[in-house]
């Protein structure tokens, strides 16, 4: 069975890709964004292609080889609704959303869809008013931090220990067109000094617990903070972890939860 494999490439980058695989046709999907479609002698010829493209440092995937996966992969490959007017989708998905924030997950750092994220996605996006600095304390593909400031941020900092993850960070920042304001680093949060409008996590129960007095102190007295990744049962111990900030009514999506708060002032 054929194999079928799908490039992204901006206006640079496609010449590149020909070299590599021949003249095709591209379709643009939005702003300096197109996609090709090339065919494979079989699925495993797709996938050691998409393997040598990447390893090149060109975005690619594996398309459906056959109409009966079709379907599940356009589901895989639908862009994530965030907000009223914007949407998360990956570079070779196309998307009639006001506000489109490009995400390539790279070895697998999520793509936006996980609920703990969607979580704080909506919430930045609500309450994101203009200016503010954010903190994404493991930050993975950067999604967190590249969102904030699509939403209006002035500036965000992704930390994380995963390499791996922040060049997958640092190439989604430079294909949402936000090098400038965004800073991705393999900082460990208790090296940090500054402090933030906005602090988020999407980590483990435990991990948060263990960072808290950190967390918040990296968090300004007007500042809000948002914690994510945690199931129904671990809600108390986590808000005990933080005694000295008030917190919302506990958000909730398909089983999981994210804790939305304000240091408490005296």
């Amino acid at each position: 069975m054929k194999g079928k494999v799908l490039v992204a490439a901006d206006a640079i980058s496609r010449s590149e890709v020909e070299n590599i695989l021949g003249s095709t046709e591209w379709v643009q999907l939005r702003n300096n964004r197109w996609v090709a479609t090339y065919s494979a002698e079989s699925e495993d010829a797709a996938l050691k292609t998409v393997a040598d493209l990447r390893n090149a440092q060109f975005v690619a995937v594996a398309g459906p080889p056959d109409s009966a996966r079709a379907v599940a992969w356009t589901k895989w490959n639908s862009p994530i609704p965030v907000g009223q007017n914007a949407e998360v989708c990956f570079p070779w998905v196309a998307s009639d959303a006001e506000l489109v924030i490009e995400i390539d997950p790279g070895v697998g750092f999520g793509r936006g869809d996980h609920p703990s994220t969607r979580l704080l996605l909506e919430e930045l996006a609500s309450r994101i008013s203009g200016g503010e600095s954010v903190l994404d304390v493991g930050c993975g593909s950067g999604i967190l931090a590249i969102a904030a400031v699509r939403f209006g941020a002035a500036r965000s900092i992704g930390i994380d220990i995963n390499k791996a993850g922040l060049l997958a960070a640092v190439a989604n920042a430079r294909r949402n067109e936000v090098t400038d304001i965004t800073h991705f680093a393999p900082t460990t949060l208790d090296q940090l000094t500054q402090q933030f409008d906005v602090v988020v996590a999407n980590i483990h129960d435990q991990i948060l617990r263990e960072l808290a007095s950190d967390l918040v102190a990296r968090l300004k007295p007007t500042g809000w903070i948002g914690l994510s990744g945690v199931s129904p049962g671990q809600i108390s111990r986590l808000v005990a972890a933080f005694p000295g900030v008030a917190f919302e009514p506990v958000k909730e999506m398909e089983e999981w939860n994210a804790l939305i708060g304000q240091l408490i002032i005296e």
